[in-house]
C-alpha cells in the first residue's frame, strides 16, 4: 500500500491536494507535538473528508508503527507546517522506502518562510536557524546563542525556534535567554486569527504584559542591521 506525508501548514490550512488525498486514505494520523492543533480543527476536517483522524505521540511517529500500517492500508500522516523540514519525517520516508512502501509528500507553508514574510524581512538575509530549549537540570546548551552571534557578525537575521517539550516555551522566558541581544521580533500564533507580532528592544519587550505578546506557540527573530524597507515595515508594527 502507501504512506502519504501531508503538511498542515502553520495554521492547519490544508491544500486542495491534501484534502483530495485524505479523502482516499484508509487510515489517517496526526502528530501534534510540534505545534498546537485545536480539537475543533481536527473535528472540522473529519467532517469534510468523512474520515476519523487519530492523534499520534512522538514516540509512535519515530517508531515503525506507521510503516506497518502502510503495508496493509493507504495511510496518511498529517504533519505540522511543511513536513520535510523535520528530520524525523525525512527518516520516516527513508525507512518506508526501504520497507517497500510507496511514499508521497504534499507540502505546505512553513514557519521558515512565513515568519520572515510576516516580519517584513528579506528571506535571503537569514543565517542558520537557532533553537532554544526549555531549561532542564544540568542541561544549559549555549549553541543557539553562538549561532545568533555568528549570524550577526555576518549581518544576517536569525530565526529562533522555541522548544515545545515538555511544554511550549513562553515568549518572556525566551527573551530572557536572549537578553544579550538588542532587538527582537516576537511572533505569536502565526496564521491564526489571534496572531500577534511585536518588535522592539528586548529590554522593553520584557516589560510588556504577557498578553500583549500573545500566546504560544511563539517564534522569535533576532534581526541584523535592517534594510530601510525592513526597518520601515517593522516600525509600522509599533503603530498598530
Amino acid at each position: 500500500m502507501s504512506l502519504s506525508l501531508i503538511g498542515t501548514g502553520i495554521a492547519f490550512d490544508l491544500t486542495v491536494s491534501a484534502i483530495d488525498e485524505l479523502s482516499s486514505c484508509d487510515e489517517i494520523y496526526v502528530e501534534g507535538y510540534t505545534n498546537l492543533i485545536e480539537d475543533e480543527k481536527i473535528e472540522k476536517l473529519e467532517k469534510k473528508i468523512s474520515k476519523k483522524i487519530k492523534l499520534l505521540e512522538r514516540k509512535d511517529v519515530e517508531s515503525d508503527f506507521l510503516i506497518k500500517r502502510a503495508k496493509n492500508a493507504k495511510t496518511a500522516l498529517l504533519a505540522s507546517g511543511d513536513p520535510l523540514t523535520a528530520t524525523t519525517h525525512v527518516t520516516l520516508l527513508l525507512d518506508a522506502k526501504k520497507a517497500g512502501v510507496a511514499v508521497s509528500v504534499i507540502p505546505n507553508s512553513s514557519i521558515y518562510t512565513v515568519a520572515a514574510g510576516k516580519a517584513g524581512l528579506q528571506i535571503y538575509r537569514f543565517g542558520k536557524t537557532a533553537t532554544l530549549v526549555n531549561p532542564r537540570e544540568n542541561y544549559k546548551p549555549t549553541s543557539s546563542l553562538e549561532i545568533i552571534r555568528e549570524n550577526l557578525s555576518r549581518n544576517l537575521h536569525t530565526l529562533v525556534l522555541l522548544d515545545t517539550e515538555p511544554k511550549f516555551m513562553e515568549a518572556k522566558d525566551a527573551l530572557s535567554m536572549l537578553s544579550e541581544f538588542e532587538y527582537a521580533v516576537v511572533l505569536s500564533r502565526l496564521g491564526e486569527k489571534n496572531e500577534k507580532i511585536s518588535y522592539g528592544k528586548i529590554s522593553e519587550l520584557m516589560k510588556k504584559d504577557g498578553n500583549i505578546l500573545g500566546k504560544p506557540p511563539f517564534s522569535i527573530i533576532i534581526p541584523a542591521k535592517l534594510h530601510m524597507i525592513e526597518e520601515e515595515y517593522l516600525n509600522s508594527l509599533l503603530e498598530d
